[in-house]
């Protein structure tokens, strides 16, 4: 190798090595309150599932394996799913002294992709209301999720609001809260 090329390689190398690694990102779900208000209600526990007990983002390449699941690098949650869900569930709480607890454990909270270029949000909910309700499940699917971690976290929190929305319509109906 002549001395020309060998420089090159060097200063090739060099620079690699000293590239800096991406700034880390943190997402919640908004400042805005949910449009869908919940009845007077007391908000209970709000907890959530493996792996989405933690701060990861996680998405799931669908169209290659549904059940493989794995977290962005460089971008995660301010806390855990479970604590900027119940945020969520508060801001939407109307005031006065409800008859019902409401329990809600998060099952699934992810950006799902069925393509490469193409995700949906996706949130699963256990919710308990007592006294009286039988547990329900929510599904809510947010499409259009784009394809990288700020286009997910805002299809979430919007997949967020709208799960806030479906849960308060379901409270409202139950007669035992009223």
């Amino acid at each position: 190798m002549n001395r020309s090329a060998l420089l090159s390689l060097i200063l090739a190398l060099g620079g690699c090595g000293g590239a800096a690694a991406p700034e880390p990102r943190t997402y919640d779900l908004g400042l805005d309150a949910p449009a869908g208000a919940l009845p007077a209600v007391h908000i209970g526990a709000v907890r959530a599932v493996a792996p989405f007990d933690e701060g990861d983002m996680q998405y799931r390449l669908a169209y290659r394996s549904g059940s493989e699941i794995g977290p962005y690098a460089g971008s995660r949650w301010a806390a855990a799913p479970a604590d900027l869900f119940r945020k969520q569930l508060q801001r939407a709480v109307s005031p006065g002294s409800g008859k019902c607890t409401l329990a809600v454990e998060i099952q699934e909270f992810s950006q799902v992709f069925s393509a490469p270029a193409e995700s949906s949000a996706r949130i699963e909910l256990r919710v308990l209301l007592s006294p009286g309700a039988q547990p329900k499940q929510f599904i809510v699917a947010e499409s259009n999720a784009g394809t990288d971690a700020p286009s997910g976290a805002a299809a979430l929190a919007r997949a967020a609001n709208r799960a806030v929305g479906e849960i308060g319509a379901w409270i409202a109906a139950q007669p035992d809260c009223r």
